[in-house]
């Protein structure tokens, strides 16, 4: 008799909770002005998941060319974003102040 196993993949791991404090790896984040959120470290921050979700009804397509032609970021760092991890401070700030205007 043979059992079959099947193989966990990363997609069968539970996720973590958005803005989840790990055991020191990311540091936490904490309330900033509007739609970015700052976290210990300096050059690192969130923006605001409810923000991330209006940005993505006006994505055509979830690819490398149309992310860079819709909000000027790369797509690992609207992968990142969705994913709740933080990004570039200078980059959150810039894309929230170029996405309000047309939000």
């Amino acid at each position: 008799m043979t059992l079959a196993v099947r193989t966990p993949t990363p997609e069968d791991r539970p996720r973590p909770p958005l803005f989840a404090k790990s055991a020191g790896t990311q540091p936490a984040p904490h309330a900033g002005s509007g739609n970015v959120i700052h976290t210990d470290n300096p050059r690192l921050s969130y923006v605001n998941p409810s923000f991330i979700e209006k940005m993505n009804t006006r994505l055509r397509a979830q690819t490398a060319e149309c992310v860079m032609a819709t909000f000027g970021i790369s797509v690992n760092t609207w992968l990142k974003m969705r994913k709740g991890m933080p990004i570039r401070k200078s980059v959150a700030e810039r894309l929230v102040r170029r996405m309000s205007a047309d939000l």
